[in-house]
């Protein structure tokens, strides 16, 4: 699951960065850097050594991450001025990381990862609103209990699920 003649811990290290990179471009320019965004995502998967597995984790999680923040708008818990195509990439590459620079947290228990996932998750929503990317109508509060609450489910389960997903792949290539 590593990049060609590149180094696991240096594609780590650009995961996370490539990760931060798709956060701030989405959280400062909305819409207007969604190009960068997509070229980074590309630029994973062109060093990527597993390209099929990386797509088929970002498929999975990435939609079940896009579902989720589509209720919260359906809900009311989030409200955008636009359409938040950068939210759906961000989510995209979030789903990238799972295998790569979020992969450690699978070593963690399940109550720390819900914790880590409740509290960090949370946080990264609550930073979008303080730089107007996502307005929170229930208010500040409100709504970083609700985001504690759904990450502290959320965060595990993803990593559970793109763990599973590395398993059946592993499996698969051992049958070949």
């Amino acid at each position: 699951m590593f990049s060609y003649g590149i180094p696991p811990t240096l594609f780590i290290l650009i995961n996370a960065v490539c990760f931060q990179l798709v956060w701030w471009a989405g959280v400062l320019a909305h819409n207007q850097l969604i190009l960068l965004s997509i070229l980074l995502i590309v630029g994973h998967f062109l060093l990527s050594t597993s390209v099929r597995h990386d797509a088929l984790v970002m498929c999975v999680c990435g939609a079940i991450g896009i579902t989720v923040d589509s209720l919260l708008v359906w809900f009311g818990v989030f409200e955008f001025n636009n359409i938040p195509y950068w939210l759906g990439l961000l989510w995209l590459y979030f789903a990238l990381c799972l295998d790569y620079s979020l992969a450690l947290f699978r070593k963690f228990s399940l109550w720390l990862q819900a914790l880590l996932g409740g509290v960090f998750g949370c946080f990264s929503y609550l930073a979008g609103a303080k730089f107007d990317a996502v307005m929170l109508p229930l208010g500040e509060v409100w709504s970083a209990v609700i985001l504690v609450l759904i990450w502290s489910c959320l965060f595990p389960v993803l990593l559970f699920i793109s763990s599973r997903i590395t398993t059946a792949d592993l499996a698969l290539e051992n049958r070949r």
